[in-house]
């Protein structure tokens, strides 16, 4: 396995703290709601994780676009390796 970088390394750290708020404030949320109305708690708890949801989908697209980047310059290189051999 490759080493992650220092870029990778922190979407890594901020994915788990996305996650642990994202069930921590639904928790929360419903615990607080919950003697207006089951459903409404519900309701607001699942609006709330759905926010965090967004940020973690970010950092996931992040990380994505960093792996892609790695194979282009794998590829890159292997090509450069191909056209130096046909000389």
């Amino acid at each position: 396995m490759l080493p992650l970088s220092w870029l990778e390394g922190v979407i890594s750290f901020l994915l788990g703290v996305l996650w642990t708020l994202l069930v921590l404030t639904a928790i929360l949320t419903f615990i607080a709601l919950f003697k207006n109305g089951v459903l409404f708690a519900l309701v607001v708890s699942i609006i709330t994780a759905s926010i965090w949801l967004i940020f973690i989908v970010l950092l996931e697209m992040a990380n994505l676009q960093i792996e892609k980047l790695k194979e282009l310059k794998k590829q890159t290189k292997l090509l450069q390796a191909i056209k130096n051999s046909l000389k």
